[in-house]
């Protein structure tokens, strides 16, 4: 991992500053290292420890920058879930207010409908087309959700799929998401990245049912090869597989 004293415009790298640290939790000043690991210019996750000396300190940081390197680009998955989340959520706020508006027969605020054109793209926009007949805003609304969720769920698994084994490369629990308020508590690095794997699993998991269907009825795999491959048993294949 790349160690620098500044931002720089893109790739993963890592801020060092070594000297005084503050730990506003219990007012704890002490002698350490501050890392602070950036994508570009945007922060992915920081680390404060407490090391004596200027050169220890130094290869310190140099030691938890090498240890977080693993988990990079699983990191940068799960902060673009993030963010397609907090779009998510406001897709599903004006999913909302659009079947409202069908319901009582009335049209969307002119903002409201204005946020739903800028999130949409060319084909959703195409594909809830207006007609004389009806609001378009509902339909379009769905579209853009249902796009979102299916990309949330695409970016859970990447993150799982680029995930190193965690008891191979432990997270140092000292790091922390980037941009903690004044007072509150931190927020762990490794919960957050544990809890967004889990969500990757269970969106694999979900995947499993249709993608044997698929695999045996449209890729021509056999049952035992299926097997063979997933370790799923056979009794479970047989029952998404029924005799024709």
């Amino acid at each position: 991992m790349d160690i620098t004293t500044g931002t720089r415009d893109h790739g993963l790298y890592v801020i060092r500053t070594v000297g005084t640290q503050s730990w506003a939790e219990d007012s704890w000043q002490a002698h350490g290292v501050h890392l602070e690991l950036m994508d570009g210019p945007r922060s992915l996750a920081v680390c404060k420890l407490e090391v004596a000396g200027t050169l220890e300190a130094e290869e310190r940081g140099a030691e938890e920058a090498q240890a977080i390197e693993p988990w990079t680009h699983t990191m940068r998955y799960l902060a673009a879930v993030k963010q397609l989340e907090q779009r998510l959520g406001h897709a599903r706020q004006l999913l909302d207010e659009a079947q409202h508006c069908e319901e009582t027969v009335r049209g969307m605020e002119e903002y409201q409908a204005a946020a739903l054109r800028a999130m949409a793209t060319p084909t959703e926009l195409e594909q809830a087309d207006p007609r004389d007949e009806y609001d378009p805003h509902a339909p379009l609304a769905h579209l853009i959700v249902t796009r979102l969720e299916r990309e949330v769920d695409e970016g859970r698994r990447k993150a799982l799929a680029f995930a190193p084994d965690p008891t191979v490369a432990p997270i140092h629990p000292a790091w922390e998401l980037p941009g903690r308020l004044a007072g509150m508590p931190a927020s762990s690095l490794a919960r957050e990245i544990a809890q967004g794997l889990l969500a990757g699993w269970a969106a694999m998991r979900d995947l499993r049912d249709p993608l044997i269907t698929w695999a045996v009825k449209g890729a021509e795999v056999t049952r035992t090869e299926v097997q063979q491959t997933t370790g799923v048993s056979r009794s479970t294949i047989n029952r998404l597989l029924p005799a024709d």
